[in-house]
Parts: C-alpha cells; structure tokens; sequence
C-alpha cells in the first residue's frame, strides 16, 4: 500500500472512530448553523525548485512547485443535523511571485477543493479530502519561456483548533517535457466560517 493511501486510511479511521465515541454526546446547541459560507487563507511552502532568480547583489530567489499563498471561498454542510462531521468545498487562487523589481515571474493556479471535517467540542479538530490544481502555470516574463503544467489532483490533511490548521497535501506536477516534479506543500490554514461558533 502506498504512503498516499495509509494517510487516507488512517485519517478515515480516526475520523470514523471519534464519530461513534461522541455521536450520542453531541448536542445540537454547541454545532451552530448546519451550513454556512467559508473563507480561507493558506500561506503554504515547499516542493520541487522550478526556478531560480538571481539578483544583481548576487542574493537569488528559489521558486517551488509547492509554496505560495492561496485565498479561497466556499461553503460547508453536516449530511446529519445533529453530528459533528461535516463536508466543505471551495475555490481558490493560489500564487507565489518573487521580489524582483524588474520582472515579474510568478507561479499561478486556481483551486478546487473537497473535503470532510470532524470537530470535537473543545475546539480541535481533523479533515482530509481532496485538492485540484487547475491550469498551473509558471510565468518567466519574457526572461525564460512560460511552463505550463497539466491539471493535478493530490490529497489534502489537516489538523486543526477552531480557526488555525497545519495541512499537507501531496501531490505532483506534469508536462510533456517534465514528470513527477514534487508540488507538495505544507502550511497554516486560516479558515473563517460565517454562521460556526467558536466553541
């Protein structure tokens, strides 16, 4: 079994785990709306290098596959009103540039996500699902050819505490002229959930 699938197995285990444990606890009064609107901010880092850019001081700027920050917008239901498990989905931006003043290279991509939540009552808890890369694509400005990848989807883990999160996604980029190139990442997620109380 590959290392994509026992995260997915695990995380489908803990979440199935603490759905049974605390399904007969959960009130309906601490869950708030039943669905409502999300914003979301990732500020992520990692993945292949695909480009260098050298400075005239002789610094240099890395960029990869992986970073950049990413603002997105969606919404959120529970199937059953009175559980703690809930599905989200978004669409989203995600960019990194580099301090260059002279250029402006940047790597660009919109996102499609889908995933399940299980939260506990003192604030914390555990998703996973999946993350789409659509159309990205790496700009050179005219100081090297553009780089378009093909569309990717990888699988997206978090762990979280009301508001904040650490999550990873795996995930990899292609082209005809490029395989396998690492776009994983790791980061802080912000996520704001209009109609959610704060436990």
């Amino acid at each position: 079994m590959s290392k994509r699938m026992y995260v997915v197995a695990l995380i489908v285990t803990l979440l199935a785990g603490a759905s049974q444990s605390t399904a007969q606890r959960a009130g309906r009064d601490d869950l708030g709306s039943r669905a409502g609107l999300l914003v979301q901010v990732d500020a992520d880092f990692g993945g292949d290098k695909i480009a260098t850019v050298d400075f005239e001081d002789g610094d240099s700027q890395d960029v990869r596959a992986g970073q950049g920050l990413a603002l997105s917008v969606g919404g959120y239901f529970r199937p059953i009103e009175s559980s703690r498990l809930e599905i989200d989905f978004g669409l989203g931006y995600k960019f990194v540039t580099t301090a260059a003043s002279n250029a402006d290279i940047h790597l660009t991509r919109t996102l499609a996500q889908l995933g399940a939540r299980y939260r506990w009552p003192n604030g914390f808890y555990l998703a996973g699902g999946l993350m789409r890369h659509i159309d990205p694509k790496l700009n050179g400005d005219d100081f090297f050819e553009d780089v378009q990848f093909d569309d990717a989807t990888g699988f997206n883990a978090e762990i979280g505490w009301r508001w904040i999160s650490l999550h990873y996604v795996q995930m990899d980029y292609s082209n005809p002229f490029f395989e396998d190139i690492d776009a994983s990442s790791i980061g802080l997620r912000f996520t704001y959930r209009v109609g959610q109380r704060w436990f």
